[in-house]
């Protein structure tokens, strides 16, 4: 395992290697996310740096400044720094990222659209561990941006509050089936009504929700009463 990313091509009969791309200083990338649809790669390192790189010209764009790393020490309450989780938004182009137990997410040119509050507090035990992007566009009020997986096995929906830019905790599914780290997450389906996911101990859970774009607090209640 090194630094790089490497982009690769099917050809005929083989793999073909289309370029090696460099930026995480010899640390090694510790997650990524491909969006076709915007061209864009996303990678997070254990140096900390989220990058983002032009699948279409296979160069770098840009790397994603978390103002909360430099100035708030509660990302390194619990020791960690590397980033832990990407995920792009399929319709819009935003990207959630996780470092620590801080969630951040940026509109694609890089911007911040929302983040935790420092009122946010998570103790050791529940920090989260794992985080993924809906297809959700950010200016739905009522709407789920972000799925986070946590430390005690704990699953949470995110909204967003677009008039202070913080995240907003909207719902935790009761139905309590991890009880490590969640390792993985994930939304199936056009109406991305299925989340799929999987834990430190390789259990794997299945959630079959309504469309995470559209949910008004009744609906909120029917999700839950059907998970």
């Amino acid at each position: 395992m090194d630094s790089t990313v490497r982009v690769w091509k099917h050809g005929k009969k083989r793999m073909e290697l289309q370029a090696t791309l460099c930026g995480h200083d010899g640390k090694e990338i510790t997650c990524i996310d491909i969006s076709t649809t915007f061209g864009t790669i996303v990678t997070g390192g254990a140096d900390g740096r989220v990058l983002v790189w032009d699948l279409r010209t296979l160069s770098f764009l840009r790397r994603l400044d978390h103002p909360i790393q430099d100035h708030c020490s509660n990302l390194h309450s619990f020791g960690a720094t590397q980033v832990t989780s990407v995920s792009l938004n399929d319709r819009t182009g935003d990207i959630v990222t996780l470092i620590g137990s801080q969630l951040m997410i940026f509109d694609i040119n890089g911007k911040v659209i929302a983040n935790f509050s420092r009122d946010e507090k998570f103790s050791e035990n529940s920090v989260p561990c794992c985080a993924i992007s809906t297809d959700c566009p950010e200016w739905m009020e009522l709407g789920i941006v972000a799925v986070s997986g946590h430390k005690n096995g704990d699953i949470r929906l995110w909204g967003i509050d677009r008039d202070k830019g913080l995240l907003v905790f909207r719902f935790l599914i009761s139905t309590k089936v991890h009880y490590c780290p969640i390792t993985c997450l994930r939304l199936e389906g056009k109406r991305q009504d299925t989340l799929l996911a999987g834990d430190a101990s390789g259990k794997m859970s299945v959630n079959r929700s309504l469309q995470l774009d559209s949910l008004s607090q009744q609906d909120f209640a029917k999700f839950m009463e059907g998970i």
